[in-house]
């Protein structure tokens, strides 16, 4: 009997903490959007960019689970971190071909990501469902447009900050459904300059032509990871375009490899261990050497901190 009760009562347990996970994953971890900050220090980098805050956001998947409500919160507490540049990684509606935008909402997206503000530009590149056919590109463009966003598509941006030094910020098209061409990229991207890679799916460094040593660093979005990442096992399913890498950070020879999580859900509304995710990078000049790597905590290795208001959640500071 005493067995009997200790089995039941155990089982109790199991489905009260699976009830608590499973709420926890569909009604509070899709709504919260975690800040994951980041220093990152070279000595290409000039003293004008110095403090320079970018942030990098991606996969709205606006229209099916990301809503006006969800997205207006989302678009608040990036305003808050005050970023100086806002990079967006691709992929505005989810599955737009069989959830397709009317006018309204085209607006609506629109007007929410003009909202958005970075004084010193915010920039955008196109992801697999951006680029699904002709007449999606074109809405997502104008979208874009219509929201302040400057599209780079396989070319490369001075990035200043009031005087004419600079970094350089390179965007190439989407692995899946785009066209990626390096030597156009790259044309107008001195080698001497500090350089940001942006680009919607990572596998994108397995690309024929890519190379590594012309990045410092390399921003990428796409997979969600997996909207389901269970920690000591990783993402439970891996996406084309995201199969070698899927989550987090990585070092590939000198360059770093930062995934985001995403804003936005596909195919279920819900998320565990992989929260919706902005990356913000500082710059940081540094004097008499080469570009260096020196993280705070290691490569993929996250911890996060609870701040005062419910709808951000900051993870700690690296340098890389």
């Amino acid at each position: 009997m005493k067995r009997m009760l200790k089995t039941v009562t155990g089982l109790l347990i199991f489905a009260l903490i699976a009830a608590v996970v499973f709420f926890y994953s569909i009604f509070v971890s899709v709504e919260r959007l975690t800040v994951d900050y980041n220093t990152i220090t070279s000595s290409k980098i000039p003293l004008a960019m110095e403090d320079v805050k970018i942030a990098f956001i991606s996969d709205l998947q606006y229209n099916r689970f990301m809503d006006k409500e969800r997205l207006s919160a989302m678009v608040k507490t990036i305003n808050e971190v005050k970023p100086d540049i806002v990079i967006f990684g691709g992929d505005i509606f989810d599955l737009p071909l069989t959830y397709v935008p009317n006018d309204a909402t085209k607006q609506e997206v629109s007007q929410l990501l003009k909202q958005i503000e970075a004084p010193l530009g915010k920039f955008a590149v196109l992801g697999e469902q951006d680029n699904v056919d002709e007449g999606v590109r074109s809405m997502v463009v104008d979208a874009l447009m219509d929201s302040d966003f400057e599209l780079l598509n396989n070319t490369a941006k001075r990035l200043r900050n009031g005087t004419d030094d600079s970094i350089t910020l390179i965007g190439v098209d989407s692995l899946i459904n785009g066209t990626p061409d390096f030597n156009l990229a790259f044309a107008n991207a001195p080698e001497e300059q500090f350089r940001i890679l942006v680009t919607h799916c990572p596998d994108l460094v397995q690309a024929e032509g890519f190379a590594s040593n012309r990045v410092d660093l390399m921003l990428a979005g796409h997979s969600h990871a997996a909207q389901i990442y269970i920690p000591l096992i990783g993402s439970l399913s891996s996406d084309e375009g995201a199969t070698l890498y899927n989550h987090g950070k990585h070092r590939i020879d000198h360059m770093i490899l930062h995934i985001t999580n995403g804003m936005g859900t596909t195919t279920m509304d819900m998320r565990l261990f992989s929260p919706p995710q902005m990356i913000v990078y500082r710059l940081k000049h540094e004097q008499g050497t080469s570009s260096s790597s020196s993280p705070d905590t290691p490569i993929n290795e996250q911890e996060q901190q609870e701040n005062t208001d419910p709808n951000i959640e900051q993870e700690a500071d690296s340098q890389t």
